[in-house]
């Protein structure tokens, strides 16, 4: 079919759904049903074309999107079956960008939770043509009145019903078709669905309600009780889905391959060619929505091409990072099974191998036409990072060999950040839930040998001083020969928040020679670093000094510094000294149901809430939090929302440490000290 591939057969589509709802069983059921595979994997069993990495195998949870081309009566169809865990949302917002339609499986013996309305709210907001396929009816605890309307009045969406259970479990009905659907031995025979009984008729109805609503000229027709002709209800059918006017339902059981026959000759026949992006001049541009760096297989790049043909060996121009390109092959996917490809026309998927510098967002065009061709794609948009753990290398010495493995990890999940943070001293690494940082650190032991650990960043706390102190500092060492001699006084006051830092030279007639006083500063901003309560840097505070004394031959810099840093530990706990915590603006979004437990929450966490703002269908809730309640905070919401509450935190200002906590702190950095000293 290679030959014969144009942007006409092209159907790109995702599987999308939460996990547990049967994405990958469907993925693995139309493959076999397309004549693709010859053997239905099952994910028990580790044999799935699109759950192939080992740590997907393991945990039997599918990590990153995986695409399977497949060839099927005329058309090429590229699927892409996405992660359900919200942790990985990440790769479900690359896959719709590039899907031109989508099918959102829901466990049908299952609760349909926040998740699957993230998900629906991400397909609608972009216009995306969705059909829903409502996965396990066959499960003895499913009643199916119960679950179109739960489906309906959850999503708030109107179901235009195409296939239904029949009277027994390997029996269908396809109302939209008025066939009989039978599948045995995982073959399905098709048959005249006759006259319909009582539950096919009400959704027949249902299904000509739906459609008939989108075109006036069917809707007269309809409601005068007229029949409407099959060919003009199947046009109208597709014009409706095109619009996202009807949402199609089919009922099934993956596993058992009901209702996948159907569902894939609605692909075929309902869903849309890929969309024409921007400016079609002829020339090539693509996006690249996935990159993988797997040991044997080289760097891989997934993009789909949105204008011109790609053909290997071709030059091409990385626009993002304004960087040249060549191509050396293209291949199409099924899982980890690759095949070649002579060329890549507009709208098909495929795969670049061994790109230098090309990563996940990239936009790739002709070289001819500049870093600024019109119309070339949108860069995609992913969300922000909402974890932050400090990854420690577990063996000395490689802490090289881990930044490397995360800059390739990275690379594959824009969803993930790295950074060392100067100010705690630490490599940190920020995404969407511990699951996902997990994993991370498993792939990063297997396959590149570093093990790591990861903990919770240091909260970086600071100390200050609420009064005002002064005294001395004097460094007096007599050893024979030279001594050492440095004399200070110190005053410290507080600065409003903020400051900073100020210095002040107030020696008056020579007390201390003016060579001397910036050894002084030196000693007194290194043991501010350095802190004096627990071991946080000190801020906020004018230091003067104003007296001394001096010896003509003992005195030096090194005198002064260490009798700098002495006068100003002395007077810094003289001084009401404090630590002071970050505070951070929080926005918390849930449903209604779940704002009390929020707040409640927020108020153990010693947050004050601000207020409550409607958005949609939810509820924000704004706060201001310490950072240091707020260690595990997405892993609790997730658990008291049931996986359907969303944050946002952003650094505001420092405020006073409660005393009983920073007891603790100061009782822990006396404690660590001990044995050093």
């Amino acid at each position: 079919m290679a030959d014969t591939i144009n942007t006409e057969n092209i159907r790109n589509f995702c599987l999308v759904g939460r996990g547990g709802a049967g994405k990958t069983s469907l993925a693995e059921a139309l493959l076999f049903a397309s004549g693709t595979t010859n053997r239905l994997g099952k994910i028990e069993e580790g044999n799935t074309v699109c759950d192939y990495n080992d740590d997907e195998i393991e945990r039997r949870m599918s990590i990153s999107m995986a695409v399977a081309s497949m060839a099927y009566k005329t058309r090429k169809l590229n699927m892409i079956d996405t992660p359900g865990y919200a942790d990985f949302i990440g790769e479900v917002c690359s896959a719709i960008a590039v899907s031109d339609a989508a099918v959102l499986a829901i466990a049908a013996d299952g609760e349909i939770d926040a998740g699957v309305d993230e998900i629906w709210e991400m397909l609608t907001s972009v216009g995306k043509p969705t059909a829903i396929f409502a996965n396990k009816v066959d499960r003895s605890n499913v009643q199916f009145d119960e679950m179109v309307a739960g489906i309906e009045g959850r999503l708030d969406v109107k179901l235009c019903p195409i296939v239904i259970p029949g009277d027994a479990p390997e029996v269908s009905y396809d109302l939209l078709n008025l066939k009989t659907l039978t599948v045995a031995g995982q073959k399905c025979s098709e048959a005249p669905l006759g006259a319909p009984d009582a539950k096919a008729a009400k959704y027949r109805e249902k299904l000509l309600d739906a459609v008939a609503s989108f075109d006036d000229a069917l809707l007269e027709k309809y409601l005068e009780g007229g029949a409407i002709p099959e060919a003009d209800l199947l046009a109208a059918a597709k014009k409706a889905f095109h619009a996202g006017k009807i949402v199609p339902l089919f009922c099934g059981a993956a596993t058992a391959m009901a209702a996948v026959h159907p569902l894939l000759d609605f692909v075929c026949e309902y869903f849309p060619r890929p969309a024409a992006d921007g400016k079609d001049n002829g020339m090539f541009s693509a996006i690249v929505f996935k990159t993988l760096s797997e040991p044997g297989m080289g760097q891989m790049n997934f993009v789909k091409v949105c204008s011109g043909k790609l053909t290997a060996g071709a030059d091409i121009y990385n626009s993002t990072r304004q960087q040249k390109e060549r191509v050396g092959a293209l291949c199409q996917v099924q899982g980890r099974k690759r095949s070649d490809l002579p060329t890549l026309v507009p709208g098909d998927i495929g795969v670049l191998v061994k790109l230098k510098a090309t990563k996940t967002n990239d936009v790739l065009i002709d070289p001819r036409l500049g870093k600024d061709m019109e119309g070339a794609p949108k860069h995609m948009t992913f969300p922000e990072t909402v974890v932050d753990m400090a990854v420690y290398a577990k063996s000395k010495g490689e802490e090289e060999k881990v930044s490397n493995a995360l800059s390739t990890l990275v690379m594959e999940d824009p969803t993930i950040k790295y950074q060392y943070n100067g100010e705690i001293k630490e490599m940190i690494i920020s995404g969407q839930g511990n699951l996902q940082l997990d994993i991370l650190s498993a792939r990063m032991k297997s396959r590149y040998g570093v093990a790591v650990e990861l903990k919770p960043p240091r909260i970086p706390y600071k100390e200050t001083v609420k009064g005002k102190a002064e005294g001395q500092g004097k460094f007096k060492r007599q050893t024979g020969g030279r001594g050492q001699y440095g004399d200070c006084w110190l005053r410290l006051q507080p600065l409003e928040r903020g400051k900073g830092f100020e210095f002040v030279d107030e020696v008056f007639g020579g007390a201390i020679p003016k060579n001397f006083i910036p050894a002084i500063e030196k000693g007194v901003v290194a043991t501010m670093g350095e802190g004096v309560l627990a071991g946080y840097p000190v801020v906020d505070l004018r230091v003067t000094v104003y007296d001394g004394s001096y010896h003509d031959v003992d005195s030096s810099e090194m005198a002064f510094k260490i009798a700098g840093s002495m006068a100003f530990k002395k007077v810094f706990v003289e001084a009401r000294p404090i630590i002071l915590e970050p505070i951070m603006d929080l926005e918390v979004v849930v449903p209604d149901d779940y704002v009390g437990a929020v707040m409640g929450d927020l108020n153990s966490r010693r947050g004050r809430v601000a207020g409550i703002d409607r958005i949609k269908k939810r509820q924000m809730v704004k706060a201001q939090v310490p950072l240091g309640e707020m260690s595990m905070y997405s892993a609790d919401l997730r658990s008291m929302s049931k996986g359907s509450g969303k944050f946002r935190m952003t650094f505001s200002h420092y405020e006073e440490l409660p005393a009983h906590v920073a007891k603790g702190l100061v009782e822990t950095h006396q404690k660590n000290r001990q044995p050093e000293e």
